[in-house]
């Protein structure tokens, strides 16, 4: 059995709100990262709707009599009757929920004919633009979310507005922690976008930015997956970390990356020889400048002229005025 498969036996489940915490929460995870699944769970709780919105029809005389005896009950029994588990009753509205929630979908799948319904308020699954935006915080209107609470998100820093008590609107404002996983190919302009924040603003993120730094520099120093983004990003945290570690793997990562010759990286690399306080990180610097030289790149006359005052520079280090006087070399064989 797929797992798909494994996931769509759950969704009646769901509905019937019969299966434990952990399979439930493993459920919407995949309900939310296959795009099959979720418009199969779309129809499972559509169906779920229009069976709601049926009348109710009395039951069969025969079809009660028949059930009772399943279960061991009679006609005419108390109302209020001792509490005994009974797993086959269980079973029996999960199964019923299976098979009506199947009829439902293969309805709404294969009708011919188009059903009239009225007008919902529109939920998360159902707007327009469904796109996932990451922002520091929003505004929404009640109608804009889903009344189902999916998994079990943490929310926390909870405050109640009524900014106007002659309305009948209300606010809840709240701060939500849940876990995201975003897929795509490293050249996908959202991907690049947030591994740019995530590198330039992970003060308080795991795993350490110099891990993320290892990643980056493994995925996008591959041919074809050259970002100006990501270099630029990386300049910036070679101008800005307190940590020299950190710096050091940005310079690393920048020699490693394709693309590295923007005018805003190079800067950063000859601010980085000019004036980092660590000798490792000028070292680098100075390593980097002079790969660009040797790959046939044209060095501006910032570099050069930066390179030149390293290679004579009588209180500089020893190992980065050497590396220094070669780069030259390689510009002026």
């Amino acid at each position: 059995m797929s797992e798909c498969d494994f996931m769509r036996e759950t969704m009646p489940l769901l509905l019937t709100e019969s299966v434990d915490s952990e399979r439930r929460e493993l459920t919407h995870q995949h309900i939310e990262r296959c795009a099959d699944c979720n418009d199969a769970w779309i129809g499972y709780r559509e169906a779920w709707r229009l069976m709601g919105d049926l009348p109710e029809v009395e039951v069969p005389a025969s079809v009660k009599t028949r059930f009772l005896a399943s279960v061991g009950e009679t006609e005419g029994a108390p109302i209020v009757v001792p509490f005994r588990p009974r797993p086959a009753l269980r079973w029996l509205a999960e199964a019923a929920a299976v098979v009506l929630v199947a009829v439902g979908s293969w309805f709404v799948g294969h009708r011919t004919a188009p059903v009239q319904l009225q007008q919902s308020p529109a939920t998360i699954n159902s707007v327009a633009d469904s796109r996932f935006s990451i922002a520091e915080s929003r505004v929404l209107p009640a109608n804009a979310l889903s009344p189902n609470i999916e998994g079990r998100p943490d929310i926390q820093n909870i405050t109640f507005t009524d900014t106007n008590p002659s309305d009948p609107e209300i606010g809840l404002s709240f701060d939500i922690t849940s876990h995201v996983t975003v897929t795509g190919r490293p050249t996908d302009k959202s991907m690049v976008r947030l591994l740019r924040y995530v590198l330039e603003n992970e003060d308080h993120m795991s795993p350490s930015r110099s891990r993320t730094i290892d990643w980056v520099r493994a995925t996008y120093s591959r041919a074809g997956n050259a970002s100006p983004e990501i270099s630029d990003a990386l300049a910036n945290v070679l101008r800005n970390d307190s940590h020299e570690g950190v710096r050091i793997k940005a310079v690393e990562a920048l020699n490693k990356m394709q693309g590295i010759a923007s005018s805003d990286t190079r800067e950063a690399l000859i601010q980085a020889l000019k004036s980092d306080p660590n000798p490792a990180v000028r070292i680098k610097a100075v390593e980097a400048l002079g790969n660009l030289a040797r790959s046939g790149e044209t060095l501006d006359p910032a570099a050069v002229d930066m390179l030149r005052q390293k290679a004579v520079q009588g209180d500089e280090n020893m190992y980065v005025r050497v590396k220094a006087a070669e780069a030259l070399r390689s510009i002026h064989p």
